[in-house]
């Protein structure tokens, strides 16, 4: 055999050892590394988002307390305001306004406030000492991922749970009143003040303001959601005579949809025929 082909031979051995060795080594490789297909080692996955959980809490669409670590302390204070035939709890239920009304109750709140009698009933508060309401929250969106407070309780004296305010100023909100089956607003020096404050405020910042009609449900549905819108469009004329401008306020009504307290009571009654009053920040 030439020398040539010698050397011809020995070249293509050395290149199919190459190929074969490169091979062998690639799959190890792939066995601890991945190779980009079936079997690739994911990356650590990151933390899990924590949920916040409250001493007592509740879920969206859902009327059933959650008991959680400090709910009986968190049940044990509220029932330790208790006086004698002094004052009454107020239980006021939370909801939003895309949750369901369960069955037996006018919205969300109130079941809520009512699973909370009956716990604050069990850790010695008298039944008939605890008065149930309700408050409508807008929004929501973060609320149907999670839990969250649905409620607060207040000890007031009999006096002061028994009045009812023509002008009531929450947190997020201002509450005006008015008599039965009328838009005109009960006449109060205070809704007088509180409007010229408001124009006066609007006109410097630009904000908005929305003006949200109810009513108790006397009547039929059809007819207190005309009423409401009438309640929520005198207010709007008010405070445009007062100098507001017009294009700052816009009104809706939400009828009998949202009371606030029991229509089984005069005062009840009167509490849920209002103008909620909002201001929208810029």
């Amino acid at each position: 055999m030439s020398t040539p082909i010698k050397i011809l031979l020995l070249l293509l051995a050395w290149l199919l050892y190459t190929v074969f060795a490169y091979r062998g080594c690639k799959e190890e490789l792939c066995l601890h590394c991945g190779d980009g297909t079936a079997g690739v080692v994911a990356p650590p996955a990151g933390p899990e988002e924590s949920i916040t959980r409250y001493p007592i809490d509740f879920q969206w669409d859902n009327a059933e307390a959650f008991k959680n670590d400090g709910a009986d302390a968190e049940l044990k204070a509220l029932a330790a305001g208790l006086q004698n035939n002094n004052n009454v709890l107020e239980v006021t239920g939370y909801y939003y306004e895309g949750e369901k009304a369960p069955p037996g109750f006018d919205n969300m709140g109130f079941a809520r406030a009512a699973r909370l009698k009956d716990m604050l009933a069990a850790a010695g508060v008298p039944a008939d000492r605890i008065q149930t309401r309700a408050r409508a929250l807008q929004g929501g969106e973060d609320a149907q991922k999670g839990y969250f407070v649905g409620y607060e309780g207040n000890w007031k004296v009999v006096e002061q749970a028994a009045e009812v305010k023509t002008v009531e100023e929450l947190d997020d909100r201002i509450i005006i009143r008015f008599p039965s089956g009328s838009t005109q607003k009960d006449y109060d020096k205070n809704v007088d003040d509180y409007l010229a404050k408001l124009v006066a405020r609007i006109k410097e910042t630009g904000e908005t303001v929305t003006l949200s009609g109810h009513t108790d449900n006397v009547g039929n549905a059809d007819g207190n959601l005309k009423l409401g819108q009438g309640r929520a469009d005198a207010v709007k004329r008010l405070l445009v005579k007062k100098g507001a401008p017009a294009d700052q306020i816009t009104t809706e009504s939400k009828g009998q949809t949202q009371p606030t307290a029991s229509n089984e009571t005069p005062e009840g009654r009167h509490e849920n025929r209002r103008v909620e009053v909002r201001l929208n920040k810029k």
